[in-house]
């Protein structure tokens, strides 16, 4: 997880005008070690808590294991916690390891109070070069012969450091298929409208609360040139700010 939520949450919910109170219920979706539960908890957010399908949490103490839910979730599952659950959910490269995001979208909807809001923060579908396994446009282009390509130039992960070429490019595909997918932008809007979100891409909050001047400059140029934040968030990273509506029913 980049934590790029706890490094820029107060200067972003500032933009966006939000503000989460110490008593507000905080979900991580996809909590990973479990750090940025601590951060929050630590700030004196005492409601927040972290669900992962695996268990990859680094306790501080053995009671602390009762802030985080650890459970597969299967496409016919449902996830532990009541209707109207959350105020707040927050997810940070998480999105695009879901494999039916439908469901999760649903359900995620489904905890979060009316009025409620959700800020998922994951790679652009297509990055110049994919996070995980580090090939350019590796997220998009899942081919065995392209993952052959880069690994035969020497291109690896940790993980892959050692491992002969063939043995690189099955790993990419396998992960490829099993451990990515990469929605596009236009197919998110569509099933966040069906499922009753209000969306806002915050490619202009995120460039001018940057610590990087380089950064807040290129937010003033994108209010010149709004195509900027469109082709971040289509080439480099996304940031959606969604909203459970008050009242609608759920889509199919």
């Amino acid at each position: 997880m980049s934590h790029w939520f706890l490094k820029y949450k107060d200067a972003v919910l500032d933009s966006l005008g939000v503000h989460l109170s110490k008593e507000d219920r905080i979900l991580d979706f996809g909590c990973g070690t479990g750090h940025t539960v601590y951060s929050l908890r630590d700030q004196g957010y005492t409601n927040a808590v972290g669900y992962d399908m695996k268990d990859y949490l680094e306790l501080r103490t053995p009671a602390d294991r009762a802030y985080f839910h650890i459970a597969d979730f299967p496409g016919n599952a449902r996830l532990p916690y009541e209707d109207n659950s959350f105020d707040f959910i927050v997810s940070e490269q998480v999105m695009e390891h879901v494999q039916n995001q439908v469901v999760t979208l649903r359900e995620l909807h489904r905890i979060m109070r009316p009025g409620g809001h959700a800020l998922h923060v994951f790679p652009a579908r297509y990055c110049l070069l994919e996070p995980h396994i580090h090939v350019p446009l590796g997220g998009v282009l899942g081919h065995r012969w392209w993952y052959k390509i880069w690994a035969m130039l020497g291109i690896r992960n940790k993980s892959q450091k050692g491992l002969s070429a063939n043995e690189t490019a099955d790993r990419n595909t396998f992960y490829f298929v099993d451990g990515l997918n990469y929605v596009p932008n236009s197919c998110y809007e569509a099933v966040w409208r069906q499922l009753g979100y209000e969306h806002k891409w915050i490619d202009q909050e995120t460039f001018d609360t940057h610590e990087q001047v380089f950064v807040r400059l290129v937010g003033k140029l994108n209010r010149a040139l709004p195509f900027i934040g469109w082709m971040s968030r289509t080439f480099y990273s996304r940031q959606v700010w969604l909203t459970k509506k008050a009242s609608q029913s759920l889509g199919n």
